[in-house]
């Protein structure tokens, strides 16, 4: 005896998988992929504490530590308190720095920044020039998860000592979870 068996056939075919994959790719993939921002704005702060060493190994070798409170005005019209513990290495008024650095919106969110710089005179000692690149080394609040990396380039006024005042345009790209 002979048996026969219906094949059954899927009718779906190509068309059903390629419509299946392009809805992944277009709907379901972007909407995991981190989001980028760009932020830009300008940062005005003044130094509140300063403690200084002389190092002793050759004149004008000297470590700070300072404080300083301040504003970003990012440039969609928002503003940030700003916070920040830095901590430099000078050489007869120039050096590099270390900063980090606490803003705190409206809403109570927060980002953490960590700078890296260089600082000193230029224009025969008229101006005293900041700039360097930072990290977002984490967030709290909308800020939760973000990270990038940017460049500032600014001005200090007045001697860290007495209390200065200083200023830097800023660029970022910020990566959100």
């Amino acid at each position: 005896m002979h048996t026969c068996r219906a094949k059954k056939t899927w009718r779906g075919g190509w068309t059903t998988i390629i419509v299946t994959l392009l809805f992944a790719m277009v709907v379901i993939v972007p909407g995991t992929q981190a989001a980028d921002e760009k932020i830009s704005g300008r940062v005005t702060a003044h130094f509140t504490k300063m403690e200084t060493m002389e190092v002793g190994d050759i004149p004008g070798h000297v470590l700070g530590i300072a404080q300083q409170a301040g504003l970003m005005f990012y440039s969609t019209g928002e503003v940030a308190k700003k916070t920040a513990t830095f901590h430099y290495d000078f050489m007869k008024g120039k050096g590099t720095f270390v900063d980090y650095s606490i803003y705190t919106d409206r809403d109570g969110s927060t980002r953490f920044i960590k700078a890296v710089g260089t600082a000193g005179p230029v224009d025969d000692g008229k101006k005293f020039v900041i700039e360097g690149t930072f990290e977002c080394i984490g967030g709290t609040g909308r800020y939760e998860g973000d990270n990038g990396t940017g460049t500032f380039k600014g001005e200090r006024l007045g001697e860290i000592k007495t209390g200065g005042d200083a200023y830097y345009d800023f660029s970022m790209n910020c990566k959100k979870p």
